[in-house]
């Protein structure tokens, strides 16, 4: 590509084979195919391309999976915060292709004059940072004096944070029988994606439907930006899920050169708020995160 061009907000960076966004200078990370595809479709801003047609440009003489054109596609659509379910910006036509839609598309400023700011590097993971308490606010953190007697409410906070530590646990060893039952199979998903993420949904005989396309179109941003933090770490992540009713079981595995980590978690009516799903597992796995041993000598 000659000129630059801006999707979404989101400036073609030709130069590191990312994409880096005009307000807030965040940078991600393509990985070459997936960067080759995504220069393929501007070169055709606004022609529909057939899977012959892309395959064809992109990996050329090179002999590849059927879903490894899906697998790209899907991974541009994350990277530009493009809700797979509604295909704005890259639209998949039935029986025809793909179309990059040139109304979010334009030419715009070089690299040069969007920079990744200094504040959020391209492997930063966003944390959900508490605002900072008022100076009305702060007696409330001071120490009680000595000899008050503990207020109720801590008692029964304290209970509740054991209860959810137990379950926790429970729902860890009741997930690991689970995968051990026969008429059960894992099936990975996404594969090919990310780089350092693997994730794999447990399918149980009775079941009739699969969460996979609803978690990776709800959790993809998120699994993104995660998947270049592990990536500067040197960590891998596993991902262990299956849905039953209106409950998520999510089993994460972290690894590096130095140990192991894991969390399970039993998330209830996963598909009612997008929002507060994110923030859960972000919270979570950049906690499980810092908790990793550092490898750094």
């Amino acid at each position: 590509m000659n000129t630059d061009f801006i999707i979404h907000h989101w400036l073609v960076d030709s130069a590191s084979g990312s994409l880096i966004h005009q307000q807030t200078g965040e940078q991600r990370r393509l990985g070459e195919f997936q960067f080759k595809l995504l220069q393929v479709l501007i070169e055709h801003v606004g022609q529909p391309l057939s899977r012959d047609e892309l395959t064809s440009l992109v990996w050329e003489r090179r002999v590849i999976g059927n879903n490894s054109l899906p697998n790209a596609i899907h991974a541009l659509r994350v990277a530009l915060d493009d809700n797979g379910k509604e295909q704005r910006i890259i639209r998949t036509l039935p029986r025809k292709g793909y179309i990059l839609d040139a109304d979010f598309c334009h030419s715009g400023p070089s690299a040069e004059a969007i920079t990744p700011s200094t504040s959020t590097r391209a492997d930063a993971l966003p944390v959900d940072e508490e605002p900072a308490p008022s100076e009305a606010a702060a007696p409330a953190v001071l120490p009680e004096p000595a000899g008050t007697p503990p207020r109720p409410s801590r008692f029964w906070r304290r209970l509740v944070a054991c209860q959810c530590m137990v379950l926790l646990v429970v729902a860890g060893w009741l997930f690991g029988r689970q995968i051990a039952t026969e008429g059960s199979e894992m099936t990975e998903v996404s594969a090919g994606v990310y780089s350092n993420i693997r994730l794999v949904e447990l399918y149980r005989g009775w079941e009739v439907f699969s969460a996979a396309e609803d978690l990776s179109s709800q959790l993809g941003p998120v699994l993104f930006t995660l998947n270049q933090q592990l990536a500067s770490s040197k960590m891998t992540m596993d991902v262990y899920f299956y849905a039953y009713g209106s409950s998520l079981n999510y089993t994460l595995s972290l690894k590096n050169a130095c140990g192991a980590k894991q969390l399970a978690m039993n998330i209830s009516n996963w598909r009612t708020d997008e929002v507060q799903l994110n923030t859960l597992i972000s919270r979570e796995t950049q906690r499980k995160i810092n908790e990793m041993a550092n490898c750094a000598r």
